[in-house]
């Protein structure tokens, strides 16, 4: 696979790669799923591949304003708990049961008390209390259960580029949206129907 998916990262003015973490279109919990790039080839690419990557996700998502200190523990934990998450996204959007373990996984990750958001006196920024690694876990986990709880848990999709395989919610309202980012996944699938008619014309020329 490329190191590039086509889409534009317009905060920093260029291509994103493949390191680079997706939040478009995503609720949170699916977006910490989608850390996990290329799940559906035989070379799944690892976003979270060192404890700083840990940090930096939790800055990005906007769960903290600081990178909390992480371990290799903590990332462990972090990745058990996203595999816990992609396999109960699955579960929902084919209307199955979860599994007991993962359920219990959440529910203890979101045990944990999460961050809380602080506004300045002029009321123009918002600052974390409590942002360790496990209050943002936490909120993740949260997240999940919220979801869970909505009705939008009749919603949740898995992407339909094989490559991907992350579960989004489809809040559109035909239900009928196929990719977890028309950004990325949709972008993508374009380009390769595009190359494929092109590619069709210059059979038939022949």
């Amino acid at each position: 696979m490329d190191d590039r998916d086509g889409g534009d990262d317009s905060r920093e003015g260029r291509q994103r790669a493949k390191a680079d973490f997706r939040f478009d279109d995503a609720r949170l919990c699916f977006a910490f799923a989608g850390t996990l790039a290329d799940r559906g080839t035989d070379e799944p690419f690892e976003r979270l591949a060192r404890p700083e990557d840990l940090g930096r996700w939790a800055v990005e998502s906007d769960c903290t304003t600081a990178p909390p200190p992480c371990t290799e523990a903590d990332l462990d934990r972090a990745r058990q708990l996203r595999e816990a998450i992609q396999r109960t996204g699955r579960a929902l959007a084919d209307a199955a049961p979860p599994s007991f373990e993962d359920i219990v996984l959440v529910n203890l990750v979101a045990a944990e008390p999460p961050s809380t958001p602080e506004l300045t006196p002029d009321a123009a920024t918002v600052r974390w209390r409590g942002d360790a690694v496990a209050a943002v876990l936490s909120m993740v986990a949260r997240d999940l259960i919220a979801l869970c709880a909505s009705e939008h848990r009749t919603r949740v999709r898995i992407c339909g580029n094989p490559d991907c395989g992350v579960p989004f919610v489809d809040t559109s309202r035909a239900g009928a949206r196929r990719w977890c980012s028309m950004k990325t996944c949709g972008a993508l699938a374009k380009k390769r129907a595009y190359r494929a008619r092109l590619q069709t014309s210059a059979d038939d020329t022949r």
